[in-house]
């Protein structure tokens, strides 16, 4: 679907919209009485649209390209099924709670700095009398460091670069399958959510592959650039 990533994330007046995605107001409102586009955000008398409907439509008019009909197209992106089958693969492990003595006694006693940070950055938040983590498994690779000497204000540091990094990588990725991979599985199953599931589950399993590649490739290059400096 061209034009994907240039989404605007202001909102748009359905006319606005429209224009954005090559359709006519009436295709809009056709789509959204079928129950296709959800509605928009009310402001007063006006509707208002935003990179979710955008993203949505774009999403319709490929799989239409593709000789896909509205009933098929309705059975993909109705009720959040398209959501949660695409996201599915890259669901992130459950959270897990913590009293705030089992954390000070596995990472230290932080400076205050350092803790504003790891909440900054969404990896801690404090839930009544328990620390909520969103991703547990960091917390070994954490205590890992401390014992080879990394401090926690490092590691958070550098953390923060993998999430911007990381960031990246999903939005291409996403590009892609949006251009080249759910409308045609869409397409070739007539719709089927499984066969689209297992298209962005393999889609995932690849992408791991290649950024892993990369990085090595990439880390390789930046200590032999460094040592030789």
């Amino acid at each position: 679907m061209p034009g994907v990533t240039g989404a605007a994330d202001e909102e748009l007046t359905i006319d606005q919209l429209a224009a954005e995605v090559d359709m006519t107001v009436r295709n809009i409102r056709a789509h959204q009485a079928r129950g296709l586009l959800p509605p928009p955000t009310l402001k007063g008398r006006i509707g208002y649209y935003g990179p979710l409907h955008r993203r949505r439509l774009l999403q319709i008019r490929a799989m239409q390209d593709e000789g896909l009909n509205l009933a098929a197209i309705a059975k993909v992106v109705n009720d959040g099924q398209l959501t949660a089958v695409t996201t599915e693969a890259f669901t992130a492990s459950e959270p897990a709670w913590f009293a705030p003595d089992e954390l000070l006694a596995r990472l230290g006693t932080p400076p205050d700095e350092v803790t504003a940070r790891a909440m900054e950055l969404g990896l801690i938040a404090i839930d009544g009398d328990r620390v909520r983590m969103d991703l547990p498994g960091l917390l070994p690779l954490a205590e890992e460091f401390l014992a080879m000497g990394v401090p926690l204000a490092a590691q958070l540091d550098a953390l923060a670069e993998v999430q911007r990094a990381t960031e990246q990588v999903a939005a291409a990725y996403l590009q892609l399958a949006d251009e080249h991979l759910i409308a045609r599985v869409a397409v070739d199953s007539g719709g089927d959510l499984e066969a689209i599931r297992r298209s962005v589950a393999r889609l995932g399993d690849l992408a791991r592959v290649a950024l892993n590649a990369s990085f090595n490739h990439a880390m390789s290059d930046a200590l032999r650039a460094h040592f030789e400096r």
